[in-house]
């Protein structure tokens, strides 16, 4: 059709044959015939036009996609889906275009449909659907009735227990999207065996980035204050997440600290966390350092966990002394009051100060007086 078109505009402007050739521009004595010949050269000459997808032909497939899957033709949802695969790879406009028009829906269908049959026999599908579905967030209520239901979160477990790397990656990701629509659906998690086992192990043996990042994001949904956290918290401790944290810590990126502060926050609410962070040499270290320069959010995760872990110590160990000393050591005082010194919000500020209370009477102990470093100077008072 290209090379119709460029015939066309040739023919109808006569002499300007020179602006209406493919080669225009090129030096014609360096150009030999056999290379003009060669399709490689002439496709490179001739650019490939991409039609975008429109919402009609989106529409299409979808009807197609829900004919098929009602009628278990899974040979044709393969094709369709590869169809709709095709398009996002062309273009982030299709993909829009495809998210747009209910394929986000339709598909939750096909994977609750796939998923109910058979999770083993079907795992290759499983996993191409799911691959599509990180970018077809957010989806409908409907959407996430079929995702959200126990098959099909039995088999995003499966696959993230079982799956290759690339699968793993695509059902971690769904799963945190999934848990920030309908954090309720932490109770059906719950009940299916492995998911704290898999998830705790893609940030045992990181995949990527993003996958280490959604599995943070998506334990921190399920260990947030619920009726159900109680039971799961304790369970992550005891497959070593505190040690896998702190390890984490020492030098990543700024989205996984900040989710990795989260995750330490919220494990540091039950007693098993905060006593597997106590023998933790790294605790204290990695908390004071990531207190400042890396972003509000990971600043007020930090301040909490310390906070929690100082109120706590008396009780838990029947001497907050070593934790206090630990803290001093690794600079806490010295960064407490630069956070105050250069602003926070007022939740932290408190905690902040709290801390700083708790600290001074050992400072003398310890030779960490530092004139420099006066509380007093930011018009307050440690006494």
């Amino acid at each position: 059709m290209i090379l119709r078109s460029w015939r066309r505009r040739k023919g109808s402007r006569g002499d300007d044959n020179e602006s209406s050739n493919p080669l225009n521009g090129k030096n014609f004595d360096s150009v030999s015939l056999d290379s003009m010949k060669d399709p490689i050269m002439l496709s490179t000459a001739i650019p490939t036009l991409v039609v975008p997808a429109t919402p009609d032909e989106v529409s299409e497939i979808c009807s197609q996609i829900v004919v098929a899957t009602h009628c278990g033709d899974h040979k044709r949802c393969k094709e369709l889906l590869g169809k709709i695969k095709a398009w996002g790879r062309e273009s982030e406009c299709n993909k829009r275009c495809v998210a747009n028009n209910g394929t986000g829906c339709v598909l939750s269908d096909l994977f609750y449909s796939f998923a109910s049959v058979s999770i083993e026999k079907h795992v290759d599908m499983l996993g191409e659907i799911l691959s599509v579905l990180t970018w077809m967030f957010p989806l409908g209520e409907e959407g996430q009735s079929k995702l959200g239901s126990p098959a099909s979160l039995n088999s995003m477990v499966w696959v993230l227990k079982n799956g290759d790397p690339s699968a793993r990656q695509n059902a971690v990701l769904v799963l945190k999207k999934l848990l920030s629509l309908n954090q309720r659906l932490v109770d059906t998690l719950s009940e299916i065996e492995g998911i704290i086992e898999a998830l705790v192990n893609i940030i045992r043996e990181p995949i990527c980035p993003k996958a280490t990042k959604s599995s943070l994001t998506s334990i921190y949904y399920m260990i947030s204050p619920s009726s159900v956290s109680v039971a799961l918290t304790p369970r992550f401790v005891e497959l070593g997440l505190v040690w896998f944290i702190t390890e984490l810590l020492v030098d990543a990126e700024k989205g996984i600290c900040e989710r990795a502060l989260g995750v330490f926050a919220g494990i540091c609410d039950c007693k098993e966390g905060r006593e597997e962070a106590y023998k933790n040499a790294l605790t204290m270290p990695v908390l004071v350092k990531k207190m400042l320069r890396i972003s509000e959010m990971a600043t007020e995760f930090a301040v909490c966990t310390l906070w929690k872990l100082f109120k706590n110590a008396k009780r838990d160990e029947d001497d907050d002394e070593n934790v206090l000393v630990e803290a001093l050591q690794a600079g806490a005082f010295q960064k407490l009051l630069v956070l105050l010194q250069v602003g926070c919000d007022e939740t932290v500020k408190e905690k902040a100060t709290e801390l700083l209370k708790l600290l001074n009477p050992y400072r003398e102990k310890l030779g960490c007086v530092d004139s420099s470093m006066d509380f007093k100077s930011i018009g307050g008072s440690i006494q």
